[in-house]
């Protein structure tokens, strides 16, 4: 898949998942840490890793600029929740 296609998809992600919990996908994508944001958030970067099995990096850089590191620590999270 193609680096373009990945990000689309993505963003279909952030889509769905707002839809689903009743937010913005600017919510999603900003800097807000409230809980009801966060859970979906890691479950966006879950879903994106395992499904798309997309970069940590472009994850990130699509989540509103966040670091590989934190994408790690969002997929971990929800894998131990």
């Amino acid at each position: 898949m193609r680096k373009q296609e990945m990000i689309d998809e993505i963003r279909e992600l952030i889509e769905e998942t707002a839809r689903n919990h009743n937010l913005s996908t600017e919510a999603l994508t900003g800097h807000n840490r409230r809980k009801g944001v966060i859970w979906p958030r890691f479950e966006i970067m879950w879903r994106a890793r395992h499904e798309l099995n997309a970069p940590l990096q472009l994850i990130g850089q699509v989540l509103g600029g966040r670091d590989h590191t934190t994408i790690m620590h969002g997929i971990k999270r929800y894998e131990n929740r």
